[in-house]
């Protein structure tokens, strides 16, 4: 069985790729809400001991997908980190009493990211970060809830944000990017949307981008994989499901 379940599948540029907020259908009953608030306090307890940084931001959650045409729509409601540590990280077994769909189900975003000169970039996930350390995995993020004025951010400013934090790109430094469809870790159930963005920067000047990144802890090393390498690669390093699904669209949506 595939770490992961491909939920919708394609080539999506900025204008196919359709989010609609819609109304949250998610709510808990007292022994999940306890089971979610006991987990929370043990949690940020730990995070205090081993000095890691712990927030209940407000993320969107997945209500809904489809596909339709050329477009894929996604439908999205809101969660935050609390709730998506107490179910799909540490509880997905709920899933099997109440169904998938009871879970938090917080989206993320990562994109395979290709450098002018057919590098690929990967970064391994280092002690400080949340679930995969010392996995191989992509730039990423969660679909956080940001505002700017009285905006709310779509979801590829968000994408450029994380390319930002985790790796000093900035939006001129993008060349094109595209959404390859959305994916189910099969463990956790958590879904994500991948992405395949390719910068007009070399691999050199990305590696040094990323050595001076805000978000650089999140990774203790960066490698920058040679496009016929790609494959070798991927077969013989411990990746996250998520980067072993993006790569997979990658090869059967878009090359």
């Amino acid at each position: 069985m595939k770490p992961f379940e491909i939920l919708a599948s394609g080539v999506f540029p900025k204008n196919k790729l359709k989010i609609i907020h819609s109304k949250r259908t998610l709510s808990y009953n007292k022994k999940t809400t306890a089971l979610i608030d006991m987990h929370w306090k043990q949690e940020l307890q730990k995070a205090q001991e081993k000095n890691k940084l712990l927030f209940n931001g407000p993320i969107y959650r997945l209500e809904n997908y489809k596909t339709m045409g050329d477009q894929l729509i996604v439908s999205v409601s809101e969660t935050n980190f609390k709730e998506l540590m107490g179910t799909n990280f540490y509880h997905p077994e709920l899933a099997e009493e109440y169904g998938k769909s009871y879970l938090s189900n917080a989206i993320a975003l990562c994109t395979l990211l290709e450098t002018n000169d057919e590098n690929f970039v990967f970064v391994k996930r280092s002690a400080s970060v949340y679930f995969g350390e010392g996995l191989w995995h992509l730039i990423a993020g969660q679909f956080s809830i940001e505002k700017r004025e009285t905006r709310t951010l779509s979801v590829f400013e968000v994408l450029y944000k994380e390319l930002f934090e985790e790796g000093s790109l900035v939006k001129d430094d993008i060349k094109s990017c595209v959404c390859l469809g959305l994916i189910r870790d099969t463990v956790h159930f958590k879904p994500e949307l991948l992405f395949y963005t390719k910068t007009l920067l070399s691999a050199n000047e990305v590696a040094e981008k990323i050595d001076t990144a805000l978000d650089g802890y999140e990774h203790e090393e960066v490698a920058l994989i040679k496009k016929n390498d790609l494959d070798a690669f991927m077969n013989s390093e411990k990746l996250t499901s998520i980067a072993q699904g993006n790569y997979y669209l990658y090869k059967t949506e878009y090359l």
